[in-house]
């Protein structure tokens, strides 16, 4: 038994698709955009969903990449296997990370372990399938400001929002006001209204990047994972601001005083476990060690308050 996952329907032209954990979207004008890559065990539930729709798969020309994480570009090489015509944009340090032979190795673990959690919440029915071959590659690379034109008044931008990762970029559709961002604001669980910080590259950088995005003032924010923020957007960004200095300063402070980095990682890796439960644990607990070590080596003055 697997649980049925149907399309949302965020505005006329523009959907909600895959699970709540790990959504894409799919953006139409007279052409089509999917945004996210998603992950193996997303593939099938995605295709069905476009089925229901009803769009013509040959109207969809591009799958938009926000970045390389295992979680966001596993669906690509299944997707692009079923409808050989997509191209998948990707930012310069996003295509030149895809064209890495040792991006596989690691995908597929990680892959795997979100496969078998999905599976024993019977969200999916069977794993997936290894695939012979794995295309990741990127078709076109966008820079900052780079716009992608669908037709009927439908147009992406492009803005690099380094923090989160290196590579990650959003799209921004000023028309209805779309903004899809990755996983820049984090991790945040809209049922918990809580943020797990994550600038896994670099805290200045994430700061920057969310400043960067409400300026934008779009009149809704698509998260890479738990969907769609409507509305008050800037105070969603203040708020995910307000987060990561809470949570910088909490990593500074306990190290100081003495505290065992291994053993804060640890425990605020089982704290993640309860907002974030479709993640393999060891990853976490790697990911929370590294925010510490962020924190700890952070030597710039931050601003956490939107100007």
């Amino acid at each position: 038994m697997s649980m049925n996952f149907s399309p949302i329907t965020i505005t006329p032209n523009f959907f909600q698709l895959g699970t709540p954990f790990f959504p894409m979207y799919l953006s139409i004008g007279e052409d089509a955009m999917l945004i996210e890559g998603g992950i193996s065990a997303t593939f099938d539930i995605v295709v069905e969903q476009i089925k229901r729709i009803g769009i013509d798969p040959q109207r969809i020309k591009y799958v938009a990449l926000t970045h390389t994480h295992t979680d966001h570009i596993g669906a690509l090489p299944r997707l692009k296997m079923l409808w050989p015509h997509l191209k998948t944009i990707a930012s310069p340090l996003a295509a030149k990370i895809l064209s890495n032979g040792k991006l596989l190795k690691q995908f597929k673990g990680v892959d795997s372990s979100i496969s078998k959690i999905m599976q024993s919440k019977e969200e999916i029915a069977a794993l997936p399938q290894d695939l012979e071959a794995y295309d990741f590659s990127a078709d076109i690379v966008a820079r900052d400001g780079d716009r992608f034109d669908l037709g009927n008044g439908i147009a992406w931008t492009t803005h690099a929002i380094p923090g989160h990762s290196a590579c990650q970029i959003a799209y921004h559709e000023e028309r209805e006001g779309n903004l899809a961002i990755g996983d820049a604001t984090g991790f945040y669980n809209p049922e918990e209204k809580v943020f797990w910080p994550n600038y896994f590259e670099s805290l200045p950088n994430y700061v920057n990047s969310i400043k960067k995005l409400a300026a934008l003032q779009a009149n809704r924010v698509a998260l890479s994972h738990n969907g769609v923020i409507e509305d008050r957007t800037n105070d969603f960004f203040s708020q995910a601001l307000a987060a990561a200095e809470a949570y910088h300063q909490e990593m500074v402070t306990r190290t100081a005083n003495g505290e065992d980095p291994q053993a804060i990682a640890l425990e605020k890796a089982k704290w993640v476990q309860t907002i974030a439960d479709h993640m393999p644990f060891n990853v976490m607990t790697a990911l929370c060690e590294m925010l510490i070590n962020l924190s700890r080596k952070e030597n710039e003055a931050v601003s956490f308050t939107l100007q």
